[in-house]
């Protein structure tokens, strides 16, 4: 295997993030931008079932905690970022490879720690020195969802169903805006609620998440040596150019949790990769009764073992 082995669990909730190609600002959270990626994240997060707890874009990357029940987790990380990449590209007039590398999925072991990584992904703005507090970052951030309490409502034009429609002859007197408006796709994006907090109404839940995150960004700002530049610096610099210096760390195996439980998480890896690898070794020699792991993909296979083979592939009636 030339990349660690992907797996994924039922009740699991796993960080995801990537960063663009040599960490160039493609993500610059301009108008059209945040459209896209809204679009984009509240279609994916519909077909695949995925639930969001919280999401942060930045300039050059970002970071999403999630869940998915149905284990297609690699189907909505697919179809959402080549997509991204494609209509990303298209309006900067670039071509070319968009990601720098896989994106991670790192389990959160703990209630602690998944509260713990939603602060920093929704202050991440913050973490970064950027602006003092998220309600200040242009771009897509949870944050305005947990303030606001009501979901964001996405929007994609389904270009199949646009040359359906502008090939009708009883459409030929319609305009451009008339025609994309009849094939546009409307997703309502609402974040999920952290198993602790799960008996939590909306309002109160929502208000709870509110709090945590402006006591997170109270606390960086004590900290802060650096003035943050604002939004407007931020929307300045050209999308093309890059940081001076990169921030790079090593991917963690798992966040949260003590020093045992830890370990118990390593060992429970390295046992499901030999099982892996063991599968693999019998599929290769033909064998017909070979059974890989629950939550991995077999070799040539499209979904996870154990996991669901549905996809929405309508949009929600209710805001179409």
């Amino acid at each position: 295997m030339g990349h660690p082995l992907r797996n994924q669990e039922k009740d699991a909730i796993y960080e995801l993030g990537n960063r663009t190609l040599h960490q160039i600002y493609a993500l610059l959270p301009e108008e059209q931008v945040n459209a896209i990626i809204l679009g984009l994240l509240s279609k994916y997060a519909w077909m695949y079932g995925v639930e969001i707890f919280a999401f942060c874009f930045m300039s050059n990357h970002f970071h999403i905690l999630a869940r998915c029940r149905s284990l297609q987790m690699h189907l909505f990380m697919r179809d959402f970022q080549s997509q991204l990449a494609k209509k990303i590209n298209k309006l900067r007039n670039r071509t070319g490879t968009f990601w720098e590398r896989r994106y991670t999925a790192t389990k959160v072991l703990t209630d602690e720690a998944m509260l713990q990584r939603l602060r920093y992904i929704v202050c991440n703005p913050s973490e970064s020195n950027l602006v003092h507090h998220p309600k200040q970052w242009p771009g897509l951030c949870s944050w305005d969802i947990h303030k606001s309490g009501k979901p964001m409502v996405g929007e994609v034009v389904n270009r199949k169903t646009y040359w359906a429609e502008k090939r009708k002859r009883k459409n030929k007197d319609k305009t451009e805006a008339e025609l994309i408006e009849m094939a546009t796709e409307r997703y309502a994006l609402e974040m999920a609620k952290l198993p602790q907090w799960q008996n939590l109404d909306d309002d109160a839940y929502h208000q709870k998440i509110v709090d945590e995150c402006h006591t997170h960004a109270g606390e960086l700002a004590k900290l802060r040596t650096v003035p943050c530049p604002g939004p407007k610096k931020v929307l300045s610099v050209k999308w093309s150019d890059s940081p001076r210096k990169s921030k790079k760390a090593p991917r963690p195996l798992c966040h949260g949790g003590d020093f045992k439980q830890r370990q118990e998480y390593r060992e429970d890896r390295r046992l499901l990769v030999d099982r892996y690898r063991k599968a693999v070794g019998r599929w290769r020699e033909g064998k017909s009764d070979v059974e890989f792991p629950d939550g991995t993909i077999p070799p040539g296979r499209q979904f996870c073992v154990g996991g669901s083979c549905d996809i929405r592939r309508e949009p929600p009636p209710s805001l179409n």
